[in-house]
């Protein structure tokens, strides 16, 4: 009789998401000093595990900061109601992703705590240059006036980092959020 219990797989990509997660949050509790062998131990891998998909430091830090941006994309997309069909679609998603309840966003979209954990190399702050190129063209294109776009964008920022706060309540996050996509609305 052959054996038909089900064996277990390695896959790649999961694997490397666990590493990326698990560095980021060590990154961000305890600085860029935390060694590749802790980052392992909280991904679940080996060490040898973690350096087959990054090789040292400085790619694993590029590809945690890569990997929350990637993030960051993904949920403002995920929160665009295709059905809209007026200018303000794409920042109305912003929105809706940066006052939502999304942890996962509220980790990624803090480069702060990660540049003040890791610092900036060269590779990086080219990486941060290119999103924010792709951010404002992907504003730009919406339809609303620029200055509107700004302050909708960087207050909808604001109080994705201020939710985790015990300054403002969730109610005043649903009031804020209400009066940003209020905003995103052509008069």
């Amino acid at each position: 009789m052959k054996h038909t219990e089900p064996v277990a797989t390695r896959d790649k990509e999961r694997t490397r998401r666990a590493i990326l997660d698990a560095a980021e949050r060590v990154f961000t509790k305890r600085g860029s000093n935390v060694s590749l062998t802790d980052i392992a131990e909280a991904a679940g891998v080996t060490q040898s595990g973690l350096r087959h998909h990054f090789r040292n430091r400085e790619t694993l830090i590029y590809g945690v900061i890569e990997h929350s941006i990637s993030l960051m994309w993904e949920e403002v997309r995920a929160h665009i109601d295709l059905s809209e069909n007026r200018p303000g679609k794409f920042l109305r998603g912003y929105v809706r992703a940066l006052t939502g309840d999304s942890d996962q966003l509220a980790t990624a979209l803090d480069p702060t705590a990660l540049i003040a954990a890791l610092g900036t190399p060269p590779k990086v702050e080219s990486l941060y240059a290119r999103d924010a190129e792709k951010w404002n063209a992907a504003l730009n294109a919406d339809g609303l006036p620029r200055e509107r776009v700004l302050v909708i964008q960087y207050a909808a920022e604001g109080l994705a980092v201020a939710r985790s706060s015990p300054y403002l309540t969730s109610e005043d996050l649903a009031l804020a959020r209400a009066e940003l996509l209020a905003l995103t609305e052509q008069t």
